[in-house]
C-alpha cells in the first residue's frame, strides 16, 4: 500500500500582521518555522493518517526577509519515506502585496515520526513517485534520509 505525492500535498497563504514581526516590522524566523512545522505536520497527518512529531529539520536558510503586510506562501509535500519516517519538503516565498513581487524565502526538508498508540514508530504507507521531478526528489531524500541517520548516530555517540 502505497501513496502518492499529490494525496498529502498542502498550499497555505498567511499575512504577516504585526504580532508576527520583530522591532524591524520583519517576520520573526521563529515564527516563520512554527508556520512550516504546522503545515509540514498536516502534510505528514495526511500521509499516515497518524500521530506524528517532528524528527529533525535541516537545511532552514533565510534567504529574504517578510515585511508586515506581506502574503507568507508555504507548499510542502512528502519528498522520501522510510518504514516510519517521512521527510517533508517545505517551500516558501513572501509577496509583497502592494506591488506583487515575490521572493524566495526558503526552503527546508523536515523529517516527522508516525507514532502508533504506545508512542513507538509505526509503519505507514509509502510514497509512490510517479513524475520524473518527484522521482528525482526521492532520490535525493533517500541520500538525506541516509545522512540524517548516520549524523543522529554521531551526536548519540558523542553525548554518552
Amino acid at each position: 500500500m502505497g501513496k502518492k505525492v499529490s494525496e498529502s500535498e498542502v498550499h497555505s497563504e498567511i499575512i504577516v500582521l504585526p504580532g508576527d514581526t520583530n522591532m524591524f516590522w520583519d517576520l520573526y524566523g521563529g515564527r516563520l518555522v512554527e508556520w512550516m512545522d504546522n503545515i509540514g505536520s498536516i502534510t505528514a497527518f495526511k500521509h499516515s493518517r497518524m500521530k506524528v512529531v517532528t524528527g529533525s529539520i535541516d537545511n532552514l536558510f533565510f534567504l529574504s526577509p517578510i515585511k508586515l503586510g506581506y502574503i507568507v506562501h508555504l507548499h510542502s509535500f512528502v519528498t522520501f519515506t522510510t518504514k516510519s519516517t517521512m521527510e517533508i519538503e517545505i517551500d516558501v516565498s513572501s509577496e509583497n502585496v502592494n506591488t506583487g513581487t515575490t521572493s524566495t524565502t526558503t526552503r527546508a526538508f523536515f523529517t516527522y515520526v508516525a507514532l502508533d498508540d504506545n508512542g513507538h514508530a509505526a509503519e505507514i504507507p509509502q510514497l509512490i513517485p510517479e513524475t520524473d521531478a518527484e522521482k528525482a526528489k526521492f532520490n535525493e531524500g533517500k541520500i538525506r534520509s541516509e545522512q540524517r541517520l548516520q549524523l543522529l548516530k554521531d551526536i548519540k555517540k558523542n553525548l554518552k
